[in-house]
């Protein structure tokens, strides 16, 4: 019985082989093995074309001419920072203000910020800060406010920093009733938002550290014999975020350390 279903097989395959179908399902297999390999041959190529590709857009990347901008603190410590930095130039970029407008970079001198103290300004570390040139005094009035603004440090070290920023709040003069100028400030829409930032701590604490700190240490530095100069008399108040205590405080500066309102700000990766 087996023998017999053994010769008819063989009989199927004999006849299968001698037909004209025998070639035909050679075509179709070699055909299959042929598209299988060219695809998975085709699908390393591929691959590999495209980590080339990768590998050349990685170094194709567009090197700018650089220049030495000076630095401006925000948070970090004047003594601690040099007084300009390298970075790409401004002049070989397009910077383009909060309307979308192409800005004339040429009508500006550029800072490049060191620290986070501005950040809930929506300013941070590294980056830069337009401001305008010919700067006037009379650009600065309480309607106006708050502004950005840079400042120039009351002591230059050499080759370390000259400038700070601050976003200032109030404009008036060392004889002002001061609780009664920060209670205003603090009741202010503006304010409020910083209220709800991280670091602040109560609006008692920020009068308090005022009047207490702030203003005293105005005082020892400025006053001769008690009283204050005719050149220190008009200030400037503002607030900072210290970092490194974790407090958002206000501070006080005669109005001639100005040196410019903040116009623009760019964070720029540099390469």
């Amino acid at each position: 019985m087996i023998e017999q279903i053994l010769i008819s097989v063989l009989s199927v395959i004999q006849s299968f082989l001698n037909s004209s179908y025998f070639p035909l399902l050679i075509a179709i297999i070699s055909l299959g093995f042929f598209v299988v390999y060219y695809y998975r041959a085709n699908r390393e190529v591929n691959k590999h074309r495209k980590e080339v590709q990768q590998q050349l857009i990685n170094k194709a990347t567009i090197v700018l001419p650089r220049r030495e901008y000076d630095v401006a603190c925000a948070g970090s410590n004047n003594h601690s920072s040099c007084s300009k930095v390298e970075s790409i130039d401004i002049e070989a970029c397009n910077f383009c203000d909060k309307k979308g407008n192409l800005l004339n970079v040429s009508k500006y001198d550029c800072f490049v910020v060191h620290g986070n103290s501005m950040k809930y300004a929506g300013i941070n570390d590294q980056d830069f800060i337009f401001v305008q040139k010919d700067f006037s005094l009379s650009s600065i009035d309480n309607d106006a406010l708050p502004l950005i603004l840079v400042i120039k440090y009351r002591e230059i070290e050499e080759g370390k920093a000259k400038y700070k920023v601050r976003r200032t709040w109030y404009r008036g003069t060392i004889d002002d009733n001061f609780e009664e100028v920060l209670s205003r400030v603090m009741s202010s829409d503006d304010f409020s938002k910083l209220k709800k930032e991280r670091g602040y701590i109560t609006d008692d604490w920020m009068l308090k550290d005022f009047m207490e700190k702030r203003l005293e240490g105005y005082k020892n530095v400025y006053y001769q014999d008690g009283q204050c100069p005719e050149a220190y008399k008009d200030i400037i108040i503002s607030t900072t975020y210290d970092t490194e205590n974790d407090e958002i405080h206000f501070s006080i500066h005669p109005s001639s350390a100005i040196v410019g309102i903040v116009s623009e700000s760019y964070t720029v990766i540099n390469k």
